[in-house]
């Protein structure tokens, strides 16, 4: 098992739901033993409690908004002419199983779909999509070979995308990308949630990117009964809120941001 796999590990044990159920499964454990018994109870409370708030919505939105509020949306007027748009990918599913190709995620068709319409906008511009298999279950699988095959069925020619398909996260993205760019007017797309981590990594290497957000997740919706109920989507928000602001910290200690 490489460092990769071992990191990514890590982390997902680190985020919720997997930290919460082994939080309320060593407090069951404890619950067995006489002299830890009460501690045990505070761990399952805690460990139930923090997976209720983090499952509701004012609490995902509370999580999410600061990061998707770093970068306003593009305006028009920085679609230039013969732009590289690169699109960082957001993962690919493995449909062997099915018989046909692997499909973007919804994530990545979000970027995509977002990129191609700035694509469209923007004259002789290039299309870059960057992105490899971040998933230690299916390293085989190229996030950008998916999502380059969604833009030619979608009319894109093939001869004005460039792939990059090699990359395992967003830094090793940045890296391979660092030699296309060059002085050409460089916009980036991708998730509102994970634009802040991106740019400050391309900023750091010295490269200037116009940020284009898109695949905003949080809604800002009234409070109603129905916000305090736990939804599987706002705990995804949440997780990936607390995921990126782990990622943050840990690039901002190495000097990658």
């Amino acid at each position: 098992m490489n460092a990769f796999v071992i990191t990514k590990v890590i982390l997902f044990l680190l985020l919720p739901p997997s930290i919460l159920i082994l939080l309320s499964l060593i407090g069951l454990l404890l619950t067995t033993t006489k002299r830890y018994s009460q501690w045990g109870k505070i761990l399952i409370f805690i460990g139930l409690l923090t997976l209720y708030l983090l499952s509701i919505r004012p609490v995902s939105d509370a999580l999410i908004e600061p990061l998707e509020y770093s970068f306003p949306s593009i305006q028009k007027p920085s679609l230039m002419s013969k732009s590289l748009i690169i699109v960082l990918g957001g993962g690919a599913t493995d449909l062997s199983w099915r018989g046909i190709n692997a499909q973007p995620s919804r994530t990545s068709v979000a970027r995509l779909a977002y990129g191609i319409t700035l694509y469209r906008q923007a004259l002789d511009s290039d299309l870059v999509i960057s992105g490899g298999s971040g998933d230690p279950e299916s390293p085989h699988i190229s996030e950008a070979n998916a999502m380059k095959d969604a833009a030619v069925s979608l009319g894109i020619s093939e001869k004005n995308i460039i792939v990059e398909g090699n990359s395992r996260n967003t830094i090793e993205s940045v890296k391979a990308l660092k030699s296309l760019v060059g002085e050409r007017n460089t916009i980036l797309v991708t998730s509102a949630f994970h634009m802040k981590r991106a740019a400050a990594m391309f900023k750091r290497i010295g490269i200037y990117v116009i940020p284009a957000p898109t695949d905003y997740r949080s809604e800002q919706k009234k409070l109603t009964f129905y916000s305090f109920i736990p939804h599987a989507g706002s705990l995804e928000n949440s997780s990936t809120a607390l995921y990126e602001y782990m990622a943050l910290i840990w690039y901002k200690i190495r000097g990658v941001i």
